[in-house]
Protein backbone atom coordinates (compact mmCIF):
# COMPACT_ATOMS: atom_id res chain seq x y z
CA UNK A 1 0.00 0.00 0.00
CA UNK A 2 1.26 3.20 -0.87
CA UNK A 3 0.04 6.03 1.48
CA UNK A 4 0.99 8.70 -0.37
CA UNK A 5 -1.36 7.56 -3.20
CA UNK A 6 -4.29 5.50 -1.54
CA UNK A 7 -6.69 6.13 1.15
CA UNK A 8 -5.20 5.42 4.90
CA UNK A 9 -7.82 5.89 7.07
CA UNK A 10 -8.46 2.42 8.71
CA UNK A 11 -4.98 1.74 9.04
CA UNK A 12 -3.35 1.21 12.33
CA UNK A 13 0.02 3.95 12.77
CA UNK A 14 2.87 4.59 15.18
CA UNK A 15 4.08 8.30 14.82
CA UNK A 16 8.53 7.68 14.99
CA UNK A 17 9.29 10.99 14.26
CA UNK A 18 7.28 14.31 15.21
CA UNK A 19 7.97 18.06 15.81
CA UNK A 20 5.88 18.26 18.36
CA UNK A 21 7.49 15.46 21.48
CA UNK A 22 3.75 14.94 23.11
CA UNK A 23 2.79 13.04 19.87
CA UNK A 24 6.00 10.83 19.49
CA UNK A 25 5.36 7.12 20.08
CA UNK A 26 1.78 7.58 19.51
CA UNK A 27 0.06 4.32 18.17
CA UNK A 28 -4.03 3.68 17.06
CA UNK A 29 -5.98 3.57 13.77
CA UNK A 30 -6.91 6.48 11.52
CA UNK A 31 -10.09 7.59 11.55
CA UNK A 32 -10.14 10.87 9.86
CA UNK A 33 -8.31 12.52 6.98
CA UNK A 34 -7.87 16.10 6.01
CA UNK A 35 -5.69 18.22 4.01
CA UNK A 36 -3.37 19.17 6.85
CA UNK A 37 -4.17 16.79 10.09
CA UNK A 38 -4.98 13.25 10.70
CA UNK A 39 -7.21 11.89 13.55
CA UNK A 40 -6.22 8.70 15.13
CA UNK A 41 -8.02 6.67 17.95
CA UNK A 42 -5.71 5.40 20.08
CA UNK A 43 -6.42 3.78 23.86
CA UNK A 44 -6.86 7.29 25.15
CA UNK A 45 -8.97 8.95 22.54
CA UNK A 46 -9.13 10.23 19.49
CA UNK A 47 -5.61 12.92 18.85
CA UNK A 48 -5.04 14.81 15.83
CA UNK A 49 -1.56 14.95 14.68
CA UNK A 50 -0.87 17.74 12.02
CA UNK A 51 0.93 16.78 8.83
CA UNK A 52 4.20 18.80 9.58
CA UNK A 53 7.83 17.72 9.73
CA UNK A 54 7.30 14.35 10.95
CA UNK A 55 7.59 10.35 10.56
CA UNK A 56 4.78 7.94 10.26
CA UNK A 57 5.10 3.96 10.41
CA UNK A 58 2.25 2.39 8.54
CA UNK A 59 2.29 -1.35 8.74
CA UNK A 60 6.17 -1.95 7.97
CA UNK A 61 6.12 1.29 5.60
CA UNK A 62 8.25 4.38 6.58
CA UNK A 63 5.86 7.71 5.51
CA UNK A 64 6.62 11.29 6.02
CA UNK A 65 3.51 13.90 6.63
CA UNK A 66 4.62 16.22 4.20
CA UNK A 67 4.21 14.34 1.22
CA UNK A 68 0.77 12.86 2.42
CA UNK A 69 -0.07 16.77 2.82
CA UNK A 70 -3.01 16.18 0.46
CA UNK A 71 -6.77 15.64 0.29
CA UNK A 72 -8.18 12.35 0.52
CA UNK A 73 -9.93 12.61 -3.02
CA UNK A 74 -6.99 14.52 -4.70
CA UNK A 75 -5.01 11.34 -4.08
CA UNK A 76 -7.50 9.43 -6.28
CA UNK A 77 -7.30 11.89 -8.53
CA UNK A 78 -3.70 12.37 -8.81
CA UNK A 79 -3.47 8.11 -8.71
CA UNK A 80 -6.00 8.05 -12.02
CA UNK A 81 -3.92 10.49 -13.41
CA UNK A 82 -0.41 8.79 -13.50
CA UNK A 83 -2.41 5.54 -14.89
CA UNK A 84 -2.66 3.53 -12.09
CA UNK A 85 -5.30 1.42 -10.99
Amino acid sequence: MNPYLTDVVGTNVKVIKHSDPTIVGMEGRIVDERKNILTIETARGERIVPKTSGTLLIGDQEATLERMRLRPEDKMKKTRRKGRR
